[in-house]
């Protein structure tokens, strides 16, 4: 009698055991997981530059590469020639002018850029 109530007790111990879940478990499934805390305020992403403002800062960067050549070379016209003449300085104010414009939207884009 020994021997079919081990058997029987060893086959009801390797089994498997099934249940069935019922809408108890599925919500503590479901919660346990879950913050409690409030949720935090993200901060909305950057505004990123148009195609349009990022071809226009291209642009002034290079329109301010070019003017400072431009301004290099008549300051050297300038020195060769013994002192600014004046047409020598109502181009280098009108280049300064220029330039001064250009970095003014180049800084601004790229502040904007930045943010």
């Amino acid at each position: 009698m020994k021997l079919p109530l081990i058997a029987l007790l060893a086959v009801v111990l390797a089994s498997p055991v099934v249940t069935v879940p019922t809408g108890a478990d599925a919500q503590v499934r479901v919660g346990s997981g879950a913050r409690r805390d409030p949720p935090r305020r993200v901060r909305p992403p950057a505004p990123r530059l148009t195609e349009a403002e990022e071809d226009r800062m291209w642009d002034a960067q290079a329109e301010i590469n070019n003017l400072d050549t431009q301004l290099a070379a008549v300051h050297a016209l300038a020195q060769a020639a013994g002192g600014a003449t004046p047409e020598h300085t109502a181009t280098i104010a009108d280049l300064t002018a220029r330039r001064t414009a250009e970095q003014a939207v180049y800084d601004r884009l790229q502040a904007k850029l930045n943010r």
